[in-house]
């Protein structure tokens, strides 16, 4: 290693070129990671907030929150549980507007009852879920950029009703669509401007007790949070085909990287040939070789994700883009392993090298 790091202090503009290219190609791999992981956060992002609990949905529902309407018998068994630390939720689509505006913004309203078992699970600016009142609303802090803020009274189109906004919650998002809290008596009197015989029904039960399915009839069942991450529309699919885009490219960038290393190996095989005609082993060589790769590519790595960060930061926060530490080590260690291995093909042509050949002018 010490000769490796040795040659590229000696003629570091020999390396530039490649050390520019080791630190575009994992900023941009960096980068997509962050925007896959940012549209998946779009989608999960308050289900991950609630974090390690279970939830009781009616078994027809197929996993998705909005398709479950429990039946008054389906309430009654779940009552029997006795399950203290829980709270119902309802999720409903729909659209608002500033008072007095005509423009809409599209919302996913989350209802939920039993205020005081929800508030550690949502993150709010100064201010703690368990004091929202009816009529009041807790908005995702994306709103904030669209001309809204606290004291404001907004509209829901659906029902006319009007809400004052109270706080707003930092990453409240699912489905592609900001969140907007309200209380269960708030949905309850929404609903009932259209529907004058509604009653509050959750359509699922969380709760942080452990529940076994085989406790509940047949016609209920139990999802852990990424269980039902999963059967949300659209996102397995459009998970998978991100995440696919990101290895495909970070496997295409260390394979390129592996042909500039071939080419810089062709450059040095008479330098190669010396080493062999003092007597250096090619187990010698190989590590030289290795290590050199291995240097070039840790500094580049260290460098793209610097940049990477430095990107997040000034990044607008209606862009979708999350860095995860565990993602980033995976990314960074594998394209460090994948440049090293492709790297690793040009000690077949160092393999090759007849010293008296190349010391003599006739090598490649």
């Amino acid at each position: 290693m010490k000769i490796a790091w040795n040659e590229i202090k000696y003629q570091p503009k020999k390396f530039i070129l490649i050390e520019v290219l080791i630190v575009i190609m994992m900023f941009m791999v960096i980068f997509l990671s962050g925007l896959t992981n940012g549209l998946g956060r779009t989608i999960t992002a308050q289900i991950e907030n609630f974090g390690e609990v279970q939830y009781i949905l009616l078994k027809d529902s197929e996993g998705v929150i909005p398709f479950s309407n429990f039946t008054s018998q389906s309430l009654t068994e779940i009552e029997a549980l006795n399950l203290e630390e829980s709270f119902g939720l309802v999720i409903q689509r729909s659209s608002l507007s500033k008072e007095n505006e005509d423009s809409t913004q599209d919302v996913t309203f989350f209802a939920v009852d039993h205020l005081n078992q929800v508030s550690g699970k949502v993150e709010t600016i100064d201010y703690s879920l368990e004091k929202l009142g009816n009529q009041e609303v807790v908005l995702e802090e994306s709103y904030k950029e669209k001309g809204i803020s606290v004291g404001d009274t907004i509209q829901d189109k659906a029902s006319k009703e009007s809400l004052t906004v109270v706080a707003f919650a930092k990453n409240a998002k699912y489905g592609h669509s900001s969140i907007a809290f309200v209380t269960a008596e708030t949905y309850e009197a929404m609903r009932q401007k259209n529907d004058p015989n509604y009653t509050w029904k959750p359509q699922t039960i969380v709760t942080n007790q452990a529940v076994d399915s085989n406790q509940l009839s047949n016609q209920l069942i139990v999802f852990q949070p990424k269980q039902l991450i999963k059967k949300i529309p659209g996102y397995t699919a459009e998970n998978m085909t991100l995440t696919m885009i990101t290895w495909v490219l970070l496997v295409a960038s260390s394979a390129i990287l592996g042909v500039f290393f071939y080419i810089l190996t062709l450059q040095k095989l008479q330098q190669f040939g010396v080493l062999k005609a003092i007597g250096m082993s090619m187990k010698q060589i190989t590590a030289i070789q290795l290590s050199q790769i291995g240097i070039l590519s840790v500094i580049g790595v260290g460098v793209g994700l610097a940049l990477a960060f430095a990107m997040a930061l000034v990044l607008p926060s209606a862009m979708p883009f999350y860095m995860t530490l565990q993602g980033n080590v995976t990314i960074a260690l594998s394209f460090i392993l994948i440049s090293v291995l492709c790297g690793a093909l040009s000690i077949l042509k160092i393999k090759q090298v007849d010293p008296i050949e190349v010391i003599g002018g006739k090598g490649e």
